[in-house]
């Protein structure tokens, strides 16, 4: 008598630097059956290093994260992981966050302000080939269907705190420095240089300087 053998389970890692939403996140998915999160990281390095020890079908990834931001890291694994579905979960309701995600591989954006079950079924619709977006996200795009997703993001998304580090950081100043000038921590400095990389999709010091040349703010 022969048997089938039972399908696998589809296998997800977790990145989010906010543990308990992490572990929250993980009941929902565990409750669903053929679903297990196989791993958890906190920042987008830690992340890279777990994908290349542990098989995974999906990563539900954040965006803000430290040392190293999800688009910075569906970057990476757009060249390195290509097979690894990637499901983005945040906070962002701004379009070109929504345009460069996609731009680097994601397969499906979704609000973490959605419901439970849209979540497993956003999980669900990736797992069975589709692209999944928010709702509330999906009419930022249906007008510029056609726009290049790569294209350059323009300078008005950043604040004038984020023009300043902007500019320093381009002029080869430190965080140290930079909060020594500015008045204010060295760790606030980071998070704002890590704000400017996610929302112009910048990665290396010669694209973040050529961008300041372009825009004047050097």
């Amino acid at each position: 008598m022969s048997t089938t053998a039972a399908p696998k389970d589809y296998q997800i890692i977790l990145a989010d630097d906010h543990s308990i939403l992490r572990a929250g996140v993980k009941v929902l998915i565990e409750g669903k059956p053929g679903f297990k999160v196989v791993g958890e990281v906190g920042n987008g390095q830690d992340l890279l290093d777990l994908l290349a020890k542990i098989p995974c079908d999906m990563v539900v990834l954040d965006l803000n994260m430290p040392l190293m931001n999800g688009i910075e890291a569906l970057e990476y694994m757009q060249m390195h992981f290509p097979r690894v579905a990637v499901l983005v979960l945040t906070t962002h309701k701004e379009k070109p966050f929504l345009k460069r995600a996609l731009a680097k591989g994601a397969k499906g954006y979704l609000l973490k302000e959605e419901t439970h079950d849209k979540l497993i079924s956003a999980i669900s619709d990736i797992r069975q080939g589709k692209r999944v977006i928010s709702a509330e996200m999906t009419s930022l795009i249906v007008d510029d269907y056609s726009t290049d997703l790569s294209s350059p993001l323009t300078a008005d998304l950043l604040t004038q705190r984020e023009k300043e580090i902007l500019s320093l950081t381009a002029n080869g100043l430190t965080s140290k420095e930079i909060a020594e000038r500015l008045d204010i921590s060295a760790r606030t400095v980071e998070a704002h240089r890590g704000n400017v990389r996610e929302k112009l999709g910048i990665t290396t010091m010669s694209e973040l300087v050529k961008y300041a040349m372009d825009h004047n703010l050097l």
